[in-house]
């Protein structure tokens, strides 16, 4: 398993639900956000922009951890609220 010090941030579906709010778990605007983000369409824009994802399948986000939607990490390469936004963007 990596871990998110070596250099990579923590990216979970959640992140991109339209149908969540901020508390819920949504960190992207809902402009930004999409119905049902699947971890497929995360990880396909993840490499467009070279963030070089791996999959951890079997996580779930602490917030529901009864749901194992799995996680993604990708490489630190600027901030990642802008990070999340170009995802978002090749998601929609």
């Amino acid at each position: 398993m990596v871990s998110k010090d070596e250099g990579k941030y923590v990216i979970w579906p959640v992140y991109f639900d339209k149908t969540l709010t901020r508390v819920e778990g949504r960190r992207v605007s809902k402009k930004h956000a999409v119905e049902k983000p699947d971890i497929e369409s995360i990880i396909k824009s993840a490499k467009s922009l070279g963030l070089n994802p791996v999959l951890e399948k079997d996580s779930a986000h602490p917030s529901k951890h009864w749901k194992t939607d799995g996680r993604i990490l990708v490489d630190k390469k600027g901030p990642k609220s802008k990070l999340l936004v170009q995802i978002s963007n090749r998601l929609g």
